[in-house]
């Protein structure tokens, strides 16, 4: 237990029995049996009250909790992040175990006592992997997809082509590129939310086994989707980065799933476009350099319509670790404060000054903005600023977004 102690922020989920299930730090069983117990105790004493805990201070840790009947997430943090941030990083994680195994509540509620780990195996690195995109990643903060920066021409023409190969009765057809959405396909009146598409790409990127097979099929669960039922995916690079992923309801969808990979490659081999997206993938990153306004540091950008956001990589001053790090959290600090304004209003703007930069946040019905800036410069200025990047992403949205997604 010493060593949980040099970190800031812990995650545990468990039974309601108390059974461990996963812990971001792991340590001896029988002292997580004794924290996890702990935890339930807490639980259960608030619960006889006919009240639900939600979370409580102690000391400068923040203990925060995400019941789901069964199974607990319990978040002990002694970060700035607000209580309702790590709510949100818990339902990712809790939907993770979900997607792995999607019976877990059914036997929880029925044997809490049961060790559900041996269903879980190999569960703990995608959490792993999980919480620490949570704790750094942007799209998780604002609940979106960083898609791939790539010429809009070449996005709708890969479109085009997955939309037409489909044999059989596929429900969604996606092409990633180191983690990046390349484009999508899916049925006219269903939608893949952010947090099952965050849960996806984990997935694919959770082992380079995936590399070097031929191709992989699987059943996974996509809570936002569907919290009981599992699709059939079927995944496959087609190229050294490049990953085709399909998914399906039925278990003899292998073969259909196959022809519509075969004919998905073939096209897109003969009209170049592997190579392209391969080249898009090179050239992904941006400066705020590229946008050519003077004094930005840094900004995230996310669509509301789309669900999809934008970001440059991060330069001067946040070349280190520990710089993005202090960034991303003042990025919470400012999110979090934009929340807790009137939410019957459409429109908020934030203004954050400190000794280190200024951030502007600008909130609309079809879009978010936080944009930060120098410290030295006004608030007139900064505004401006704002202006010429809204003007900026609208010019150059057909090559950060998919605008259009084809459908079946």
């Amino acid at each position: 237990m010493n060593a949980w102690r040099k970190h800031k922020k812990h995650f545990f989920i468990f039974s309601s029995a108390g059974k461990p299930i996963y812990s971001r730090y792991p340590c001896d069983e029988s002292k997580l049996a004794r924290v996890t117990g702990v935890l339930v105790g807490v639980i259960s004493f608030v619960g006889q009250t006919d009240d639900q805990i939600k979370s409580f201070q102690a000391g400068k840790h923040r203990i925060v909790f995400y019941l789901n009947v069964a199974v607990y997430c319990v978040a002990v943090a002694k970060t700035t992040e607000s209580t309702s941030q790590l709510v949100s990083q818990l339902e990712y994680l809790y939907s993770q175990v979900i997607s792995t195994f999607p019976h877990t509540q059914k036997i929880l509620r029925d044997k809490p006592n049961c060790d559900i780990r041996h269903y879980l195996t190999g569960t703990d690195k995608n959490l792993n992997n999980l919480a620490q995109c949570v704790n750094s990643e942007p799209p998780f903060l604002l609940n979106s997809i960083n898609c791939l920066r790539m010429p809009g021409s070449l996005r709708n023409l890969v479109g085009n082509v997955m939309q037409s190969n489909r044999e059989g009765d596929l429900f969604y057809a996606l092409l990633i590129a180191k983690g990046q959405l390349v484009h999508l396909v899916r049925p006219k009146k269903l939608i893949l939310y952010p947090p099952d598409l965050h849960l996806l790409i984990t997935f694919v990127n959770s082992s380079s086994s995936f590399r070097i097979s031929e191709a992989t099929m699987t059943t996974i669960c996509l809570p936002k989707f569907s919290t009981t039922g599992s699709l059939f995916l079927y995944l496959c690079y087609i190229h050294e980065d490049i990953c085709l992923l399909l998914l399906g309801t039925k278990p003899d969808d292998f073969a259909s799933m196959q022809v519509t990979k075969d004919k998905i490659y073939a096209a897109l081999e003969v009209n170049q476009s592997l190579s392209q997206i391969q080249k898009a993938l090179q050239n992904h990153h941006y400066t705020v350099g590229e946008v050519g306004i003077p004094d930005l540091l840094h900004f995230l950008y996310k669509s509301h319509t789309l669900s999809q956001m934008t970001y440059p990589i991060a330069g001067p001053p946040y070349k280190t670790k520990e710089q993005r790090k202090r960034l991303f959290r003042l990025y919470e600090q400012v999110h979090c404060s934009v929340n807790i304004l009137d939410k019957d209003k459409p429109h908020k703007v934030y203004y954050h000054r400190s000794d280190s930069e200024i951030i502007v946040v600008w909130v609309t019905t079809g879009f978010d903005l936080y944009a930060c800036f120098s410290p030295l410069v006004s608030k007139a200025t900064a505004i401006k600023g704002c202006n010429t990047l809204l003007k900026w992403i609208k010019q150059e949205e057909n090559n950060l977004f998919i605008v259009t997604s084809p459908v079946w």
